[in-house]
């Protein structure tokens, strides 16, 4: 049996019986009640108040079409792979992107800065290549969720390695895929690619999710048109991402979406002065928040709970960050500085003395980011144009065919600078 539901990106999602009941799964429905953006970004854009779940969904839908585009454009999966081995990987890919987010905590990674230690969580260590020595992420949560659900019966152990491999980069596949990479070595960084690359479901539906709830077009690119062009071809023994000519133009537009997204969205001054708030009241201990290793007992934490800590905090003037954040009294930006520009960090070295000298109490949200590592050696899975020339066809690297390519591969790094909202007088004066 099939289902379908409505969507205001993508319009309709089908989705199977099998894929009802993880969507059903308590792991996954938990989703509904982590905001995509952060409660903080609705402050901003009132609009901005849908969730993961709703952003799972889509990528699970891109997923499958992203999938079913790069296998029907060569050969090389039916020529090695039976029918039942495609179907076996369409599942595992539309569930990646269903799954990769499932791990985020209250706020996504704000909640980060309090997660315990990797080596705390109670993972099947047999997964792993590698047991690294770090505090632990959202991803690293996604793969015990997932795991736990392989151990209650939700997901085949197989299948459910399979889809962890696929969200995290530590995690190694099942030996029936690697029976599979055996017959094309390039399989598993491909199908990875899809979930988390330079062009992934996961990007492609949340720059339109995200643009379209805050009211803004900077996300708006042609993801049909961007699909449909792209493909894989053999180059020497490796199987790479390819795209036609022209869809080169769409693929330029995702970057510029993704560029003016993160420079007028995800870092809107305001945004990014009550994220510290929030950052703050957390690590000092206005709001009690004990990240739990256990699976189940992660899962029962959520937005709601911590929004409630935050108004129990507020009621007490006592609890500054708290009680600033909750009742939306920003800090004041004075600048946005740019990193590379010699002047602004001289600028920025003088605001500081400047506020020392008067007694300002101030701080910083500072931002790198890349908008991708194409043209970075080793860094990203390389993507070539399938150029038409005199005698044939050429791939060439779609960073040597793409000007506006070599633009945006320049990374954003810029600082803003915030003085507390009743020091801004005392700053103006000084």
């Amino acid at each position: 049996m099939s289902y379908e539901l409505r969507d205001p990106i993508h319009k309709r999602i089908p989705f199977s019986e099998f894929e009802r009941g993880i969507i059903d799964h308590p792991f996954f429905q938990r989703l509904r009640f982590i905001s995509q953006l952060g409660f903080l970004q609705s402050y901003v854009y009132p609009g901005a108040v849908h969730d993961r779940f709703t952003h799972a969904l889509g990528a699970m839908h891109v997923s499958g079409r992203l999938f079913g585009r790069v296998t029907s454009s060569s050969s090389i999966f039916t020529d090695n792979l039976s029918s039942d081995e495609i179907n076996n990987l369409r599942q595992r890919v539309r569930l990646a992107g269903l799954l990769h987010d499932i791990g985020h905590g209250p706020f996504s990674h704000a909640s980060e800065a309090v997660f315990p230690q990797l080596a705390d969580l109670p993972l099947d260590w047999s997964w792993w290549r590698e047991k690294p020595e770090r505090q632990a992420v959202h991803e690293d949560y996604s793969v015990l969720l997932i795991q736990t659900m392989a151990r209650e019966g939700a997901l085949e152990l197989g299948m459910a390695q399979d889809i962890a491999s696929l969200v995290h980069g530590s995690i190694a596949p099942s030996s029936w895929f690697y029976e599979l990479i055996e017959k094309i070595p390039s399989l598993q960084r491909v199908l990875k690619g899809l979930i988390s690359g330079e062009v992934d479901a996961d990007r492609m539906d949340y720059l339109l999710r995200d643009s379209y709830y805050c009211g803004v077009a900077y996300g708006q690119y042609d993801i049909d048109w961007l699909i449909t062009s792209m493909g894989v071809a053999q180059q020497g023994e490796e199987l790479v991402f390819t795209i036609s000519e022209n869809g080169v133009r769409a693929f330029e537009d995702l970057l510029l979406a993704r560029y003016h997204m993160v420079d007028q969205v995800y870092f809107h001054k305001t945004k990014a002065g009550f994220t510290h708030y929030l950052e703050q009241a957390i690590t000092t201990g206005e709001v009690e928040l004990t990240i739990p290793t256990d699976p189940h007992d992660y899962v029962a934490l959520h937005d709601g709970v911590v929004i409630e800590k935050l108004f129990e905090a507020a009621r007490d003037e006592k609890n500054y960050w708290s009680h600033h954040l909750m009742r939306r009294l920003p800090a004041k930006r004075i600048l946005r500085l740019q990193d590379r520009n010699e002047d602004d960090r001289e600028t920025l070295t003088t605001l500081k003395e400047r506020c020392k000298k008067k007694g300002v109490e101030w701080f910083t949200h500072s931002v790198a980011r890349e908008l991708t590592h194409l043209g970075e050696i080793g860094k990203a899975q390389p993507i070539y144009v399938n150029k038409k020339i005199l005698d044939g066809r050429k791939l060439v690297p779609i960073f040597e065919y793409s000007d506006l390519l070599k633009k945006y591969n320049e990374k954003l790094q810029f600082t803003d600078f915030f003085v507390l909202r009743e020091d801004f007088g005392k700053f103006q004066n000084s």
